[in-house]
């Protein structure tokens, strides 16, 4: 009876895929048939990539000048995870009630709430801005003194990493070291990383730890619709109150995480915890957007006593020759804010 009803099960797949193949068109279907063998490759490595003995795993001494590769499937995924967060979340990403600062430093000199607005990268392109302000959602300028030509270029802030900064982040930074482990996102707002991690790499873990009950909701939403509860972990809390899942991870990631969101002091407070808590593990991996030591400084502390003793940075190649399409001299930027520390 139960192989009756297993059988029936696959036939009615194989209809509804003969279905949709119909309705692939001649010059769309090479496109759809790398896709379907991709996703195909990569379910078959989920089944049978669990219980292998010592004798049977490949070697994974790998060059340090490998990319990681990620599949088709996996980025059409990501764009459908895309599209899912534009229909719950405004174009800045931003919390209902959420309280932003603009940092008062050299990098953000001259913005303000007034010439400033808050676009989330993880959800727009450079050419989606492009489309929102032809569409009239969004403008490039703003008026000084309301008076229609006297105008002057908006600023645009992003509290979350880019798809490229992410596909770089896995691809290239973190290649080959994140198989089997556990990545810590620290502020996991929207949960771009978290994601991008649980499609773009073999860690057996990734833990989001996000103190806004909001943002915590929008990721418990994608993680249950998307099904990737099986290694994701959503923790709301403030990170100062969990020092056990530092000690879990294996891998901690950190974007931009404290400066709008928290005064120096408070910064000072949170990095100081931050270090002595990862302290206590050595090899363990920090990456951060943007450096630490821009961090450091603009929480106030001293950054060469504050390293000392507790972090190394691992040099990264950012020439982009890693990628198939060449990169512009703003995406190059754009993936240079991405830095490896290890504790040491």
């Amino acid at each position: 009876m139960s192989m009756q009803q297993d059988d029936n099960g696959v036939d009615a797949v194989k209809e509804a895929f003969l279905n949709l193949l119909c309705k692939v068109n001649e010059e769309e279907f090479d496109e759809f048939d790398t896709f379907v063998r991709s996703a195909l490759d990569e379910y078959h490595t989920k089944l049978h990539n669990h219980d292998h003995s010592d004798e049977e795993m490949e070697d994974e001494e790998m060059q340090d000048n490998a990319i990681a590769s990620v599949s088709p499937a996996s980025l059409n995924r990501l764009g459908k995870i895309v599209t899912d967060l534009r229909k719950k979340v405004p174009i800045s990403a931003e919390a209902p009630g959420e309280q932003i600062t603009i940092p008062k430093t050299e990098e953000y000199e001259g913005y303000t709430d007034t010439n400033t607005l808050h676009v989330d990268g993880f959800l727009f392109t450079e050419d989606d801005v492009d489309d929102l302000c032809d569409e009239g959602k969004l403008s490039r300028n703003f008026c000084t003194d309301c008076q229609s030509r006297n105008v002057q270029p908006l600023n645009f802030i992003s509290h979350s990493a880019s798809v490229l900064q992410l596909q770089f982040l896995y691809q290239v930074a973190l290649a080959n070291k994140t198989k089997g482990k556990t990545i810590l996102d620290i502020g996991s707002r929207l949960g771009a990383v978290l994601y991008t991690g649980y499609l773009f790499t073999e860690a057996k873990k990734l833990i989001g730890v996000e103190i806004n009950s909001w943002f915590h909701s929008v990721q418990a939403d994608i993680v249950a619709n998307y099904k990737m509860k099986d290694r994701i972990e959503l923790v709301h809390a403030d990170v100062q109150t969990v020092p056990e899942l530092l000690m879990q991870a294996d891998i901690i990631i950190m974007n931009n995480v404290f400066q709008f969101f928290s005064d120096v002091e408070s910064q000072k407070q949170i990095w100081r915890y931050i270090r002595k808590e990862t302290s206590k593990k050595q090899g363990l991996l920090i990456v951060t957007l943007p450096s630490l030591q821009d961090q450091l400084k603009q929480a106030g502390l001293p950054v060469k006593k504050t390293l000392g003793g507790w972090a190394k940075q691992v040099k990264l190649d950012y020439s982009g020759h890693w990628f198939e399409t060449e990169l512009s001299e703003d995406d190059i930027d754009e993936i240079s804010q991405v830095h490896l520390y290890k504790v040491i």
